[in-house]
């Protein structure tokens, strides 16, 4: 592919989950991503063939962008800080967009295709209990007594159920310490080691 290629198909991609954030997901069309990337609405196509296959993509790199953001914000090394600082990033989520896009892309059972949406929730959730075993097993000395995969599960729900309640304007000042209890319930399905 040619830089200039490549630099379009970019421009598309930034340009459609702008409008993601900003609107969801069923909100956007080809001719409103091909007019905000600034470039024929062919040229959208050309690149990722229909909506649904524009839309994908979107979810492709909201799941990359989400997965690392999680992944740093519970890094073994920040165990006292990091149901603080996973609280940071779950507001900014909020305030920037992702969590409307996360939720219009994957919960809305239109926009993509269920297996296709599902396959990100796992990755994302999987991600998730990965992070909070290692954090466990690394600063705390604690193991799981459940499977990692119930852990991710759990933590997904937490933060996908916040994020929507943020979305529908409950206050932070009220979510935040309902927040701190589901961390207190995960520390509880972990054991001394």
């Amino acid at each position: 592919m040619s830089r200039q290629r490549g630099k379009a198909r970019e421009t598309i991609i930034e340009s459609a989950e702008a409008l993601v954030r900003k609107h969801g997901a069923a909100a956007v069309t080809v001719e409103a991503v091909a007019k905000a990337a600034g470039t024929a609405k062919g040229l959208v196509h050309y690149h990722y063939k229909t909506k649904q296959g524009l839309l994908g993509a979107v979810a492709d790199r909201l799941t990359a962008s989400r997965t690392s953001s999680w992944a740093n914000a519970l890094r073994p090394g920040a165990a006292e800080s990091a149901a603080e600082a996973s609280w940071r990033l779950l507001t900014r989520e909020s305030a920037t967009g992702v969590a409307l896009a996360w939720q219009t892309l994957l919960h809305s059972g239109s926009t993509l295709p269920d297996q296709a949406a599902k396959s990100r929730l796992c990755a994302f959730s999987s991600s998730l209990g990965t992070a909070l075993t290692q954090l466990f097993a690394d600063d705390m000395g604690l193991v799981p007594t459940v499977p990692t995969a119930e852990i991710g599960w759990l933590m997904a729900a937490v933060v996908d159920g916040v994020g929507l309640q943020l979305l529908a304007g409950v206050g932070e000042e009220q979510l935040h310490g309902a927040y701190a209890a589901a961390w207190l319930g995960l520390l509880a399905l972990a054991a001394p080691a």
